[in-house]
This record gives C-alpha cells, structure tokens and sequence, in this order.
C-alpha cells in the first residue's frame, strides 16, 4: 500500500507526534509511506531521520489554497499515491478526489459545532462536502465521531480509532536528582504536573487556581506544581501565578522534546481541557509510566479515566473541585499507589502505540479492498 500523508502543521504538536508514531510502527512491506507537510515543519527533520521519503510543501494546505491543490495533485502522480491520509488538509482531500485516490482523514480536535451546522440547509450541504471529500474519516474519541456526526458524516464512514502512544522510557535516579535539582524541587516533594500548549482551550487557568487553593489547604505533602509546554498565554499565566503568590511553587518548563524525566518526577498528571480534546496523548503517556490522571469532564477525557481506579474527573473549570482531587491523592499514599498501577494497566490494554498502527493498517486495507471492488 503506497500511501500518502499529508500534515499542516508546522510545530510538533498532537497530531505530528501520533503521525510519527504510526510510521515508526507500520510494517513497512505492508505499508509505504510519504509524508507530505511544510518546508518549514518542525517535523520535517524527525520524519527524514526515520528513513521516511518526505516531500516539502510550498503552499499552505490548512485552508483551501488552489496552487496547494495543484502541488499535492502532482505528488499523488509522482509517489503513485493508492490512497491519502489526511491530517487537518482540506487541500490533500481535494486533491485526491481530483486524481482518484481514495482519502482517509483524522479528526483529531472535539468541540461543539457552531450554531449554523443546525440550520438544515448549512448541515445538507456542509454534511455532503464532507462525504464526497473522505471515504472514511478517522475520529480520536466517541465525542469526535459525535461532533462528525453532526457535521453530516454518516456513521458508516466514521471509524474511532484511539490515539496510542509509546511508552515513556525509564528514568535513573542520578538523571532524575538533576532534574530536581535543575527545578529546585525535593524528592520529598508531591509533583503535580500538566502537560499541554500553553492555550485557553487547555484549561491552565483552572490549573493554576487550584494549585491556590491546594497550597492553602492540603499540608500532608510539601505540593509543587509543573506546567510543560509553550503557547500564547504563556506571559498570561506567569502573572496570573504571581497575582496567586504562588510563583515560588510553580515551574513553568517550556516546550520539552524529551518528556520521560518529567513524568518520573511526578506524582499525578492533570489535564483540564475545556476544548479540543479528544484521547490526550499526555494522559496515555502519563498511563505507561503508571501516573494516576485527573482529567476534566470535557470531550474524550471521561472514557481515558474509565471507571475511576486509575484517576480522577472533575467539572471543567472547577478550581475546587480539581484541588480536592489532588489533595485526595496527596493524602493518601495507598490510594496513589493502587492507582499507580491501574493506571500502567490501562495503558497496556487500551492506549498503546502498536494497537493504533493495526488499527490504521486495516482500515487502510479495508478502503483500498472496496475502492478495487474486492468488499462492498
């Protein structure tokens, strides 16, 4: 199967790192792969270095661009592209559609559709661009197959596939001493930490109101906070913490290429979306290190907690409500322990990388069997 996979963004985000995954998985005598992205891709190097063929990008395929179309219509003839798969590039569904190449394309976000989609006219006719342009769309969560559905994606089209994620390596302790001394933390003390850009969607705000509130009323441990990523809100947050006083218990990290320290010196990894979220690749990274999750109730986060053995839900925006989450762990060290290890064993049965790449291989199959007329 020779496919091609186009990918718009120009950072490493989500979407880049679950790409990279399922290269570094798919079995390559199966499956052929070219990346399409971004001459100026932060991806651009990682793929290259995995042996993948990668093609540069000169227009910008987020929207609709029609010289894109035109440059990603002439790499489907020049790869002999069997089918494309998409990842948030309209122009790539285009394209393939143009050349007659079966298009599958990830639905990685989850938010409610805006108002016009209940108009039926906008639904009728929005709903058949989207079936004419994709032959099967993939969605990260249940609530991103319910979003499509209402975008006017048949059910029949729709197949979730979970993110999955590589396990987080190991850490010795001589590695981990440094970074606690790099963060000025004590190996005494309760780590909290949230991985995720620093953007409104991603809820820090809350994270950081807790971690008030926490600080005032949970004293069974000595809590500090991490908070790892980059984004716009960035300044925002550094004086929001300030305004709290509690700059001297928060760590604001920055962007981290290599995580696996930072999971090994927390204690519980939150997640406090209140947009896009779908299977947060922080939690399932945070899971194969067997961290326990307090994550909010918004989208795909209440089926990645599960029945509650391996963390917790809280309202989304609920400052209290998540600091009474951290304080319940914090205070009690069977209660972290047994969740410890739920958490690693939900991981192994549902979040793993390799399970994703089956999972993608054949419905790569099942696409190419039924454009060549082999299944109905």
């Amino acid at each position: 199967m020779k496919i091609l996979h186009v990918i718009s963004d120009e950072n490493i985000g989500g979407a880049g790192i679950l790409l990279t995954n399922l290269l570094s998985l798919f079995d390559r005598e199966r499956v052929e792969s070219t990346v399409a992205l971004p001459q100026r891709s932060k991806l651009y190097k990682r793929i290259e270095e995995m042996g993948i063929k990668t093609i540069p990008l000169y227009s910008s395929v987020s929207g609709f661009s029609l010289p894109s179309v035109r440059e990603l219509c002439r790499c489907i003839r020049e790869t002999h592209t069997e089918l494309i798969h998409a990842n948030a590039a309209l122009c790539a569904r285009i394209a393939g559609r143009i050349c007659g190449v079966p298009v599958v394309h990830t639905r990685h976000c989850c938010f409610s559709p805006s108002f016009v989609w209940h108009i039926p006219l906008v639904k009728q006719l929005g709903g058949l661009g989207n079936r004419v342009l994709s032959d099967r769309v993939i969605a990260t969560a249940e609530a991103a197959a319910e979003n499509l559905h209402v975008l006017g994606i048949p059910q029949k089209k729709i197949k979730v596939i979970v993110n999955g994620s590589k396990p987080v390596r190991e850490a010795d302790e001589e590695e981990l001493t440094g970074l606690r001394d790099a963060l000025g933390l004590k190996s005494t003390d309760f780590v909290v930490g949230i991985c995720a850009r620093l953007e409104a969607c991603k809820g820090h705000t809350t994270f950081l109101k807790a971690a008030r509130i926490v600080l005032d009323h949970c004293h069974a441990r000595n809590v500090r906070f991490l908070i790892i990523g980059e984004g716009s809100a960035r300044a925002s947050l550094e004086s929001l913490a300030e305004e709290l006083g509690i700059s001297d218990a928060v760590r604001f990290v920055g962007f981290v290429s290599d995580l696996a320290p930072y999971y090994h010196l927390m204690n519980v990894n939150v997640n406090c979306s209140v947009g896009t979220e779908t299977s947060s690749l922080a939690l399932s990274e945070g899971m194969s290190a067997g961290l326990p999750m307090i994550a909010s109730d918004f989208g795909g986060n209440p089926a990645m907690i599960g029945d509650g053995r391996a963390g917790f839900l809280f309202p989304a925006r609920s400052d209290s409500a998540l600091a009474e989450c951290i304080c319940r762990i914090a205070s009690d060290v069977n209660l972290e322990s047994s969740m410890r290890r739920e958490a690693r064993a939900r991981y192994e049965h549902f979040y793993t990388a390799e399970r994703m790449a089956d999972e993608v291989t054949s419905l790569y199959q099942e696409v190419l069997q039924k454009q060549r007329g082999l299944i109905w």
